[in-house]
Parts: structure tokens; sequence; C-alpha cells
């Protein structure tokens, strides 16, 4: 147990040690260049970490993972933050559909944490949908109700994959990038954001 312990963190330290060298750099986000039928989407940069928006015909569904005791629970503090990072904790997958709303603009109460820069973005209708019904189903069908919170403004059900420094919120959101087809290089672990054309620029 101890050397499990300490492999973790020695690799949650390695990874932090990265994401502060990488500091200076973005994670640069390519879409796919010809779209046969193109999807909006939206990726939301809160500062320190990101949630990915879903347009729909009903409306419009925004998604995001954390920590459970920090989104969820209000856990605040240096010790929480280490806690969450340095060993696997409960993760949450967030959710909140809001009706009749037309985007771009996005709303301000779509993010009532606020918000840095929200990035229009574009996928195919089909990738978009499936994954859009894989979180809608994921979230409906947890063995725990849902958890609402103020702060965030989404409702939270239990995760299957716990949280940690390899397994973050802005990590989770390049997962959901690359499902929808998108190219995604450099470290996201910082929430810097940067939108290229092409793999190139």
């Amino acid at each position: 147990m101890f050397g499990t312990f300490r492999y973790r963190l020695l690799l949650a330290i390695g990874v932090m040690l990265v994401a502060t060298l990488l500091s200076g750099c973005a994670a640069r986000v390519t879409p796919q260049a010809q779209l046969e039928a193109p999807q909006p989407v939206y990726l939301v940069d809160h500062s320190r970490h990101a949630s990915l928006v879903i347009p729909h015909e009903d409306g419009l569904t925004r998604y995001s993972y954390g920590e459970w005791g920090w989104y969820v629970e209000g856990q605040r503090g240096t010790l929480a933050g280490l806690s969450a990072l340095l060993w696997p904790t409960p993760g949450g997958l967030g959710r909140k559909e809001h009706a009749a709303l037309e985007v771009p603009p996005l709303p301000a109460r779509v993010t009532p944490e606020g918000r840095q820069r929200v990035h229009a973005l574009e996928a195919e209708a089909e990738r978009v949908e499936m994954l859009r019904q894989r979180l809608d189903a994921y979230h409906a069908e947890a063995a725990s109700p849902a958890v609402y919170s103020e702060t965030y403004g989404l409702y939270f059900v239990p995760y299957s994959r716990d949280y940690w420094a390899a397994h973050q919120s802005n990590l989770k959101v390049v997962e959901w990038l690359q499902e929808l087809g998108m190219e995604v290089r450099g470290s996201a672990w910082l929430s810097r954001w940067r939108i290229t054309t092409s793999s190139r620029d």
C-alpha cells in the first residue's frame, strides 16, 4: 500500500512539475477541417477549469467534470486541493440543461462561476450527438441521485473514475474534444487553450 501511495505521489509531483514547466504553453485544439454536417459546440474556459456546452434542438446542455469534495461539497483551501491532486478521490460528472437559449452569445447564467473565454468550435453532428447521448445516459443512469452545486450551476453524479492530477477536469474535456474528432496537442492541465485551423499553426 505504501509503495502504491509513493508511486502516486511521485507521479502527481511529476505531472504538476511538467504543468508548471508548460505554464507558458497552451493546449492546441484543431477541429476537423472538412465537415459534412457541422454542429457548433462551445469550449468554456473558466480560468482554472473548463467545461463543454452542446447546443441542441431543445436548448443547450453544459457538462463538466470535477473532484467531488471541491465541486460538490465545497471543500476549499490548500489541503483540499493537494488531497484532490496527490491521490485518487471521488470525481463527479456535472450536467445542466437550459431550454430555449440562443448562442452565441452564451448567457452568463449558464456559467455562474464565471468564465474567461468561450471558444466556438464545430464538429461532425453525428459525433456531437453521440457524445451528448452518452453523457446524458451516464448522468441519468447514475446509482446515486444528482446533487446540485450552486457555485457551478450543475447537477453532479458520481463518476466511475477517480479524480487526481493525471485525471482532472481539463484533461476530461480534452477526452471529450477528441471524441468529437478534434486534435488536441500540448498541455491542457492549466486550462489554457489555443484554437488552430491546422496542426501546423
